[in-house]
């Protein structure tokens, strides 16, 4: 006997009553299919995992997040970290000002802002720019430092194992008469190789609600131009580097809704983290083989349309990107489900 599918057969022996049963089962089966399909598009996501998002018997909290543009694999929403790079192919706005202290009193701002757009499910562009700000005794400057664009590719993904790895290539223009041109080279190369992992299929209990991102990347500049404000920011620019990038997380969500441990309604919606940046000096700048960095001490808040990310950062080594310590703020808007919110109806994509 066939048992490929779980369709529903009707018996021509049977009985008129037993048949007309056996028709509404049938209609009612067809509506649910139709409704996973008709939710799996509008959220611009694979029919899967809307599939394990009405599986579960867990709040309707999970299963509304897992219906929206979150990152996710599985039953496992990922942040959108603030260190290393998001995995995920997204329609999203971000913003994150960040300030911190430099060199001999001085202080800095920077305000990243980048609109990304899926054109595939398991691809996107984005572009951005970054304003910056130096307040220090002897100078007070400010400008656009870049522009950016950059292509997402997701390579693999796998669901059982709340697995994503994703590839990045990035490319920053500095624009001739901004800040930018007086401290920085006029096109930089990055590239990208991600890698997120969540534990929930590990066999211990307290372990499962923690994931893991990470990144490598190989920065590439061409050109040639000095860097003034070093002084005043702690770094020297690298002309080669490598970079790793890591996230340790843990989803109070997921410890309620797919754990079983009962967890208040709006802790539900945090997601403590640390994140660690290294970058490895391959320039002849007097630091050639070290390595700097800063560690990320961040509460994210994630709503299906949204996170809201504050973090204290510190950091490290003889060549840190900034000296002493910055306090950032970070938020992301997925615009499809907002424009949904407000009676839009974009594309799948």
């Amino acid at each position: 006997m066939h048992r490929g599918h779980d369709f529903p057969r009707v018996r021509a022996s049977v009985s008129g009553g037993r048949l007309t049963n056996r028709l509404r089962v049938s209609a009612r089966r067809l509506r649910l299919t139709i409704a996973l399909v008709a939710a799996a598009l509008l959220s611009s996501s694979p029919l899967v995992f809307a599939q394990q998002a009405t599986a579960g018997s867990g709040p309707s909290n999970s299963s509304g997040m897992l219906l929206s543009s979150l990152p996710r694999a599985g039953d496992r929403i990922f942040i959108e970290p603030l260190v290393v790079k998001d995995a995920d192919i997204d329609n999203q706005i971000t913003t994150m000002p960040l300030f911190m202290g430099g060199f001999h009193g001085s202080q800095a701002f920077q305000n990243l802002i980048t609109i990304e757009k899926r054109l595939w499910y398991n691809f996107s562009l984005q572009v951005g720019t970054q304003y910056d700000a130096v307040f220090a005794p002897d100078l007070t400057t400010s400008g656009f430092e870049f522009e950016e664009i950059q292509g997402k590719y997701l390579v693999y993904e796998n669901a059982a194992h709340e697995i994503m790895a994703t590839f990045i290539e990035r490319a920053l223009f500095s624009p001739q008469d901004s800040l930018v041109s007086k401290q920085s080279y006029p096109l930089q190369l990055n590239s990208y190789f991600l890698f997120n992992k969540g534990l929930g299929d590990v066999p211990v209990r307290f372990l499962r609600p923690f994931a893991i991102q990470s990144d490598v990347v190989w920065t590439q500049p061409f050109g040639s131009a000095p860097q003034p404000l070093a002084p005043y920011l702690g770094g020297a620019y690298y002309d080669q580097a490598f970079r790793f990038d890591f996230a340790l997380e843990y989803s109070l969500l997921y410890l309620n809704d797919v754990v079983g441990q009962s967890v208040p309604s709006f802790l539900q919606h945090l997601t403590p983290a640390v994140e660690l940046r290294t970058i490895t000096n391959l320039s002849n700048n007097g630091f050639y083989g070290q390595t700097a960095g800063y560690l990320s001490y961040e509460l994210n808040y994630q709503a299906p349309w949204y996170q809201i990310s504050v973090a204290y950062q510190r950091s490290f080594g003889p060549d840190a990107p900034f000296a002493g310590q910055a306090l950032l703020l970070y938020a992301t808007y997925f615009y499809d489900d907002l424009l949904r919110r407000l009676g839009f109806n974009p594309t799948p994509f």
